[in-house]
């Protein structure tokens, strides 16, 4: 294997590095990956079956959606969005982290193609995720699926809400990138170089065909200036004009990467199964 990417390096100029401790998703037993429309996506199941679940009780399943890394998560991420899931443990639900179609981690090898350059929220990635979705309600026999996603993981979240209606009831929305060419715009400026992409879809546009009952909320750090609070402060304004229960929230203190470690995530996460599970849905007022 390395001997082939050793050749391969030759003739491209892209650097070719072959993870020893990865499995391809196929290798992983059952447990650890799930079908998706053409292959299959490597999973960290966080939260199988939390204490006081039953199977009267109603069933949450809470997939956790990692950003953008040009094909390739460390032990650190994962570490990361562990600690994400064990926050959000609670009778009822079930909390499971996939990793994204083309991606290569620790936990395994998902099926597919991931950008090097993570120009890759593409239609055929987009239908990967949502089968994977469908799969992965029908194994925890859920009755409700809450997306949770940072960044490329929320854009990605955003897109299956609008363009495979079904495939999740609810998403929370961190560090959204939901205006695409914009966002683009604003990396180039930032990077003094063109960043622009052609191949992803835009979240923005695939609003209008997110059902109405479908809960969200989206959070930027106010000092996140990757993707800048005004990118999913716009997504949610659309949002809750076609009638959405959505609200936007800027958090004083953080940033792209530390929004993460919000300490007001399991509460957010809280409402949003609170009103999957027949309780007062979120607020739809968005912050100023």
């Amino acid at each position: 294997m390395q001997s082939l990417c050793l050749k391969l390096l030759s003739v491209v100029t892209m650097s070719c590095v072959v993870p020893a401790w990865a499995q391809t998703c196929e290798q992983l037993p059952a447990p650890l990956s799930i079908a998706d429309s053409d292959g299959c996506l490597a999973i960290v199941p966080i939260a199988e079956r939390a204490a006081g679940d039953t199977d009267h009780e109603p069933r949450v399943l809470i997939v956790l959606l990692h950003g953008d890394g040009g094909g390739s998560l460390k032990q650190r991420h994962i570490d990361r969005w562990t600690t994400v899931g064990n926050a959000l443990k609670d009778a009822g639900q079930v909390v499971v982290f996939v990793i994204r179609p083309g991606y290569r981690s620790p936990a395994g090898d998902s099926s597919g193609w991931a950008n090097p350059q993570d120009d890759d929220y593409t239609p055929q990635n987009i239908e990967r995720v949502a089968q994977a979705l469908r799969a992965l309600r029908e194994r925890y026999r859920a009755a409700k699926v809450l997306l949770v996603g940072h960044s490329g993981g929320a854009a990605t979240s955003a897109l299956v809400l609008g363009r495979h209606p079904g495939a999740a009831d609810a998403a929370l929305l961190l560090g959204c990138p939901c205006d695409v060419p914009p966002w683009r715009a604003h990396r180039s400026a930032q990077r003094g170089r063109n960043a622009n992409w052609s191949r992803s879809l835009n979240p923005l546009d695939a609003v209008a065909t997110i059902p109405t009952e479908t809960p969200v909320i989206t959070i930027t750090g106010a000092q996140d200036d990757n993707t800048l609070p005004e990118f999913a402060r716009r997504w949610t304004a659309e949002a809750t004009s076609r009638g959405l229960a959505a609200r936007f929230e800027a958090v004083h203190g953080r940033d792209h990467n530390s929004i993460l470690a919000w300490p007001e995530i399991p509460q957010r996460v809280t409402e949003l199964v609170q009103a999957l599970t027949g309780d007062q849905p979120p607020r739809t007022v968005s912050d100023p």
